[in-house]
């Protein structure tokens, strides 16, 4: 049974889809009938007179357009939805009578940017005007909000009539030939209802704004960015700012377009909350709020940098899924008997039809009429009011709520006395136990932080001391030499040499000692600021090399530059703290190898001696401030060394870590910094 349905199915879709081609195929070789003006009827709709030629690359003039071949016959009004192509439009006219003041030829789309009409009597082609938002205002052949064209036929007779028209919004239009007189009149009415059509929102605005003012309702304050949004995008389609301002189209339609884009994640946000969905679906509510907001400023960004078309179908295309989707919860969620359900059946269902007819207007599905034009401009209408007479009465609601509640907690605050006494007295007691354990906390925080004082004290007296006979040793070895000196001047030149060694070998010693202790200093100042600069590590290099005796220090450098933006001085002091305390635990005559390689965006610099093996428990602590290994008790130092490289590698953006422990293979220690400091 199911195999017969779906091939019997199959069937009629084949034949639907053969009559479909059929009829498009007999409506392509039908040639529109001439559009009669005889006097007698001040305004023809040229719907079924017209013929419509696509020109993929706008090359066409009239005369080549007119001898095309593949004109094709409309049933009704042009409808060709967003498309980059050139439209010509054909209307044969059998002139019989000439009215005072001749024709006007009116089109309805506000917002073509290009239109140039042709006139031809059997002989050439004659432009009859040229208008369109490509134009500037002043220069239109007619001050009206959408394009319209003089026709003064010389006589009765036959004429055919081009229309080239190029558009970045949908190319949807309608094609009328207006009496002059009637077209006159018809733009005073047409200036009445529009005054009355946007004072009707501006009194719902200036309303609801005051409305807001006074109760601060969420809601309202949302409808009145709703409602703002929708009269902006109406206006601007319409084309009544242009034609007051003259705004130009590249202002315009971009203004057009972020307003439509930006009122679709507006109106799904007031459907969210009319139908209180939050309360159903609060994370899809929260996702979907996040995505269409996401959504309209790409779009919105399309359409600024110019891509008006691929910007504008995507928003239509959607708004046509929300409104499919709002319809199917709505009817799903009123079948549940969901009471918000209710009211948005009644208002956004006006709304959702009349906008749906919109879109599909412009998507060139549906035909370009009266009906389809204005359809949309009265459901709104509808629907905008309904829904402020909903944000009102469901305030007033809400309102009678509230002092409802009001009264019944009134009325249990006298039962509630005698009970608060109670538990004053309770909530009393609970305090003074609570008090009594905030002091004995209070107490041992004091007591934790005293011993945290003596810890300090103890470290900061140890500090001094070892700083005392740091700086005692090579001061009491300047002494010594320069008293040696003063006392045997006559002394061989290899004695006086020797003693001047020592005191410079003790002078630098107290220079790094003094680096030291500066650099501790600085180090613990968390707002100091690097002083950054271009900084070429093989020359840092060959300088620190001449702080040692020759040979003692070998560099090997990998491929690349080895150059790298950092703090020179902390680099410096890093590098020089890695060699001395290589140099110190590196035997006599052997060699502190320093090795430089780029590894990505890092350079890695490892300087390696051979020594005895760290011990694993003192390898944890070998970074720690003051802190003096077993191997190092034998040499000078204050325990600030290799502490300082880490912190110096940390503010570089980099790390310090050992690599090898030495014993069979070399102590090794490797500093990683970025060549290219971030911000």
């Amino acid at each position: 049974m199911k195999r017969k349905y779906y091939s019997t199915a199959l069937a009629w879709l084949g034949m639907l889809a053969l009559l479909m081609a059929g009829l498009t195929a007999a409506a392509a070789q039908a040639r529109a009938e001439p559009l009669r003006l005889d006097g007698k009827v001040r305004v023809h709709d040229a719907g079924g007179h017209l013929e419509r030629l696509d020109d993929a690359g706008g090359a066409l003039d009239a005369a080549d357009a007119a001898e095309a071949r593949n004109w094709t016959a409309l049933s009704g009004n042009l409808s060709a939805g967003f498309t980059p192509a050139t439209v010509w439009l054909r209307l044969p006219v059998q002139v019989d009578q000439i009215p005072q003041g001749g024709w006007m030829l009116r089109l309805s789309n506000a917002l073509l940017d290009d239109v140039k009409v042709y006139v031809s009597r059997g002989g050439g082609w004659t432009l009859l005007g040229r208008s369109g938002e490509d134009l500037p205002r002043r220069d239109w052949p007619v001050d009206y909000r959408s394009p319209a064209i003089q026709f003064d036929p010389p006589g009765a007779g036959s004429y055919v009539i081009l229309v080239r028209l190029q558009s970045k919004n949908a190319l949807a239009t309608r094609l009328e030939v207006w009496e002059r007189l009637a077209f006159d009149n018809q733009s005073r009415r047409e200036g009445l209802l529009f005054g009355l059509y946007f004072g009707f929102y501006l009194l719902l605005i200036c309303a609801h704004a005051a409305f807001w003012l006074v109760t601060r309702a969420p809601m309202s304050g949302l409808f009145l960015a709703y409602i703002g949004s929708c009269v902006f995008n109406e206006v601007l389609s319409l084309g009544l700012v242009q034609q007051l301002t003259g705004l130009p189209v590249g202002w315009s339609d971009r203004l057009l377009g972020v307003g439509i884009a930006i009122s679709l994640p507006v109106a799904m946000r007031i459907a969210f909350r009319q139908l209180d969905l939050a309360a159903l679906y609060p994370r899809a509510v929260r996702w979907l709020e996040a995505l269409f907001w996401g959504i309209a400023v790409a779009c919105s960004t399309l359409i600024v940098t110019g891509h008006y078309a691929w910007g504008m179908q995507p928003i239509q295309a959607l708004a046509l899924l929300l409104i499919v989707g709002f319809s199917s919860l709505a009817a799903y969620l009123l079948k549940r008997g969901w009471r918000p359900a209710r009211f948005f059946a009644l208002a956004f269902g006006v709304f959702y039809v009349s906008v749906l007819i919109a879109f599909l207007r412009n998507l060139g599905v549906l035909p370009v009429n009266a009906f389809t034009e204005y359809v949309s401009t009265l459901g709104t209408m509808l629907h905008m009011l309904l829904l402020s007479l909903f944000i009102v009465g469901r305030y007033e609601r809400r309102r009678r709520i509230r002092e409802r509640q009001q009264a019944n907690v009134a009325a249990d605050l006298a039962r509630q006395h005698s009970q608060r006494l109670e538990q004053e007295v309770a909530l009393r007691t609970a305090e003074m136990q609570s008090e009594i354990e905030r002091r004995v906390e209070l107490e041992g925080e004091l007591r934790t932080s005293l011993d945290k004082e003596r810890q300090v004290f103890v470290e900061q007296r140890d500090f001094v001391a070892m700083v005392s006979h740091e700086f005692r040793t090579p001061l009491a070895i300047i002494t010594t030499s320069a008293q040696q000196l003063g006392r045997n001047l006559a002394a061989p030149v290899e004695k006086s040499l020797a003693r001047c060694g020592n005191i410079r070998d003790a002078a630098m010693r107290l220079l790094a000692l003094v680096d030291e202790y500066l650099t501790h200093d600085r180090m613990r100042e968390p707002r100091a600021a690097l002083r950054m600069s271009r900084c070429d590590l093989p020359a840092l290099l060959e300088d620190l090399d001449r702080e040692f005796p020759p040979g003692r220090i070998r560099c090997e450098y990998g491929p690349g530059e080895h150059v790298l933006d950092c703090d020179a001085g902390m680099l410096r002091i890093a590098l020089r703290n890695l060699l001395a305390n290589a140099d110190r635990h590196c035997a006599d005559g052997g060699t502190v190898l320093a090795s430089v390689r780029e590894e990505g965006a890092m350079l890695r610099i490892e300087v390696a001696n051979p020594g005895s093996r760290i011990p694993p428990a003192e390898q944890e602590r070998l970074f720690q401030k003051y802190y003096r290994g077993q191997n190092a008790l034998r040499h000078p130092g204050a325990g600030l060394g290799l502490y300082l490289v880490s912190s110096i590698a940390e503010r570089l953006g980099g790390s310090v870590m050992l690599k090898t422990a030495g014993g069979d293979e070399p102590v090794c220690f490797c500093l990683s910094l970025p060549q290219r400091r971030a911000g």
